[in-house]
C-alpha cells in the first residue's frame, strides 16, 4: 500500500484500520496476508 499509492507509513497504517473496521479486511493473523471480505462488486467508488 505505502509503495502503490506513495503514502508514509502512519496514513498507511491507518487507511489499513479503516478497511478492518468497515468489514473490508480480516484483522492481522501474525505474518499471514489480510482476508478480503468485500468483492468490487459491492464497494462503492
Amino acid at each position: 500500500l505505502q509503495r502503490r499509492l506513495g503514502l508514509g507509513y502512519g496514513r498507511a497504517a491507518w487507511v489499513i484500520d479503516q478497511f478492518e473496521s468497515r468489514g473490508m479486511i480480516g484483522p492481522k493473523d501474525g505474518a499471514k496476508d489480510r482476508e478480503i471480505l468485500v468483492d468490487l462488486d459491492t464497494v462503492q467508488l
